[in-house]
């Protein structure tokens, strides 16, 4: 007890704990300059690829991040409800993608449902993430590989102005025949 006495009284306390201090904010800012600046090393800059929709002159931005391959070519596959992505892998790599779900989505009725991936034609696993207007899928794939496809259940809006088309051609058909039938009648 007399040598903390002792101590206290010569300020030597003092001097250890604003030591002490000026360590641990040594230590918090070297730690957050060096967290900040690894982020910016590790971080995959995001790409993006336009998408066109054959049928129409729609075209959909789908933005991605990708190792080991570099994309060739997007296309839209109608009659597969799918969307076939061209790659030049030079290494085991992957593929996280982020598809509108304006351009390609899985359903169920009004629920989602699960998306199949092919990578060269043969069933991959996948991991997803959802929201409202995107579904981001992550792809392994190994080297040597040339094409990913992922199957959903609908593709960009297809004949959007057809049912309108078809409605007004409708109404304007029944008007006509109410009309003639009133006329025969009369």
């Amino acid at each position: 007890m007399l040598y903390l006495e002792s101590i206290a009284s010569k300020g030597e306390i003092q001097v250890h704990v604003k030591l002490l201090v000026r360590w641990e904010f040594s230590i918090i800012l070297t730690t957050v300059l060096l967290s900040l600046l690894g982020v910016s090393s590790y971080a995959q800059p995001m790409d993006s690829y336009t998408v066109k929709n054959p049928q129409g002159g729609e075209s959909y931005n789908v933005n991605y991040t990708m190792t080991g391959a570099t994309i060739n070519d997007m296309q839209i596959n109608i009659r597969d409800t799918s969307l076939v992505i061209l790659i030049n892998s030079t290494s085991d790599g992957n593929l996280a993608i982020d598809l509108p779900r304006s351009l390609i989505d899985a359903k169920a009725g009004a629920n989602d449902d699960q998306f199949i991936v092919l990578v060269d034609d043969t069933y991959t696993p996948f991991h997803e993430t959802k929201t409202d207007t995107d579904r981001t899928l992550s792809i392994a794939f190994t080297g040597g590989t040339s094409r990913i496809e992922i199957i959903g259940t609908q593709v960009v809006p297809e004949f959007v102005s057809l049912p309108v088309a078809v409605l007004a051609i409708s109404v304007i058909s029944i008007v006509v025949l109410s009309a003639k039938i009133r006329l025969r009648i009369s």
